[in-house]
């Protein structure tokens, strides 16, 4: 009997064993914490595409003379997003470009001789939707820009017939 009872003492003091041998596969450090830095690619914003349509006029005069009442020029513009991703209009601006003399110029850049930029008034129209606008990719922003002429108390003469270019900049 004793032998049977060493016999059982032995067995279980060696499943013993190979259980805690058997545990201690399972055993692990936890590592300590680590990170690394990694970069992504932003693109810039794209310039945008400003177009003009067809003019309208606000009273039944349909060109312009100096010092005349209910006589606006509207000139439609598209503001068109080229990006490819959301960009915001923040400002629109009309402006008649002039030669250092201060001449008009035409839409090709070609001098209107005598007729002064400074005659005409481009501006805004109020009821343009408000900025800022923010535009999907190729999405657009319409409105309009009031040209008118002012009476200089000279002869005007040169303005005759003329196409004053009228410069509309988006930003």
């Amino acid at each position: 009997m004793f032998r049977k009872l060493l016999k059982k003492r032995v067995a279980v003091i060696g499943l013993l064993g190979l259980l805690a041998a058997a545990g201690g596969a399972y055993a692990y450090f936890t590592g300590g914490s680590s990170s690394v830095n990694g970069a992504g690619t932003v693109g810039s914003s794209s310039t945008w595409a400003v177009t003009t349509g067809t003019p309208t006029w606000s009273g039944s005069l349909a060109a312009l003379y100096p010092g005349a009442t209910s006589d606006t020029e509207y000139l439609n513009f598209t503001v068109t997003n080229n990006g490819h991703g959301h960009q915001a209009v923040t400002s629109i601006t009309a402006s008649l470009p002039a030669e250092s003399n201060g001449d008009a110029e035409t839409s090709s850049g070609t001098d209107i001789t005598g007729c002064q930029a400074s005659w005409f008034t481009a501006t805004v129209d109020s009821s343009n939707a408000s900025l800022p606008a923010n535009l999907a990719p190729s999405g657009t922003y319409t409105g309009k820009i009031d040209l008118t002429m002012q009476d200089s108390g000279t002869n005007q003469n040169a303005c005759e017939g003329a196409a004053p270019a009228v410069t509309i900049t988006a930003s």
